[in-house]
């Protein structure tokens, strides 16, 4: 295993409620104690500037409704021809997955029940999959889960029955998926550590064990493959290869991460993740190059308030990071642009338009991000932003 720096770490996911608090979040408790901040710099990307490498974007539409009621921390993907947005569901019994969807200009055509078991399901994921959609969440199962998984149409109806993936010792499993020409990578957490797995035609083909490590995540650019995660006082990651093939993880210690996320941009992979050695919830970044070659850390959130749930997209000329954060009140959704170099670009965009709004996700259409997410009360929302 290679490393970067030097440092220790705890990390943690605890429950979640509206509150204005910083220890409000989707997910058990499961915390340790801290450790001491080695490595704990960053330069500060969040309080807006100018870039080069890449261009600003402006909020083009607020708040458009996806759903009403109960729903909660969506995940969305552009399918070429409008978002398909699947999220959790709690009107009914707590955990049902739903998928909608909508145009690009952000009208809601249509609404899919995933899976309305008597069960509690959470965690829903949807991906791009060949000419399909995957939707991926857990079921809770006792004092474990199961990964479950249904594919749909690029229209959004559902195809075939949902089946299982995987079952895990862990309460919370949060599986993510990632498609690329070589097939689909599908992760989540399991007893002691986590799992990476390869997804052929419904069932997985083969899977590695990842030990110790929590909050996994995968990405891919229909090429190459990425995954991050959090082990112990480091953030480590990867670059899959063929199925029987081992890793080669990159070390960074010096972290208290949790919530890690990645995209791959060119031959760079960027990251981001919570981070609590200042005392609060920061958003921070990182890149590295094809040559492993790792950028100095970089403070995406802005102020001192609470920052949770990051979420990123590639414009293709920079970074997009999604973020709620508590600002003297009730959270808001929050969207910082940065350059390749992780300087910001233009002026923080506020997606949730002044409403009390948390758990948002990001996805790029080559002109536009939409940026989903979940008001208080409300359901599920989107918002547009242009990026010319």
């Amino acid at each position: 295993m290679r490393h970067w720096v030097l440092g220790s770490i705890s990390a943690a996911i605890l429950a979640a409620a509206w509150g204005c608090g910083s220890d409000e979040r989707v997910g058990k408790a499961e915390s340790g104690g801290g450790g001491n901040a080695a490595g704990g710099g960053g330069h500060a990307a969040g309080g807006g500037g100018t870039g080069s490498q890449a261009a600003a974007c402006t909020i083009t539409a607020a708040g458009l409704k996806v759903s009403s009621g109960r729903g909660i921390t969506p995940s969305i993907a552009w399918t070429g021809a409008g978002f398909a947005i699947a999220w959790q569901e709690r009107a009914a019994d707590e955990g049902d997955i739903h998928l909608a969807m909508v145009d690009p200009e952000g009208n809601k055509l249509r609404e899919e029940v995933i899976d309305d078991g008597p069960g509690v399901s959470s965690h829903p994921s949807v991906h791009r999959d060949g000419q399909g959609l995957l939707v991926l969440w857990q079921d809770q199962d006792g004092a474990g889960s199961v990964v479950r998984g249904r594919r749909a149409t690029l229209e959004g109806a559902a195809e075939g029955a949902a089946f299982d993936l995987a079952r895990s010792g862990a309460a919370e499993s949060w599986p993510t998926a990632a498609a690329s020409q070589d097939g689909t990578l599908v992760a989540w957490m399991d007893t002691g550590g986590s799992q990476l797995g390869h997804l052929d035609s419904g069932a997985l083909s083969s899977s590695v064990p990842l030990d110790q490590a929590q909050f996994p995540a995968v990405a891919s650019d229909g090429e190459k493959t990425a995954v991050v995660w959090t082990q112990g006082d480091a953030l480590d990651f990867a670059r899959p290869g063929q199925e029987s093939a081992p890793l080669d993880p990159i070390a960074h210690p010096g972290v208290t991460a949790k919530l890690p996320r990645v995209v791959l941009g060119g031959d760079d992979a960027f990251l981001v993740w919570e981070d609590t050695r200042s005392g609060t919830e920061q958003i921070r970044a990182l890149r590295i190059s094809a040559q492993d070659e790792v950028s100095p850390e970089a403070i995406v959130s802005r102020g001192e308030g609470s920052a949770n749930w990051p979420a990123l997209a590639w414009t293709g000329h920079g970074l997009a990071v999604a973020y709620y954060q508590f600002r003297d009140g009730p959270p808001g959704v929050f969207v910082t642009l940065l350059s390749r170099d992780l300087e910001p670009v233009g002026g923080e965009l506020e997606a949730s338009g002044g409403a009390t709004a948390r758990y948002p996700a990001l996805a790029w259409t080559g002109q536009e991000l939409g940026i989903a997410y979940t008001e208080q009360d409300q359901g599920i929302r989107l918002s547009r932003a242009s990026c010319p």
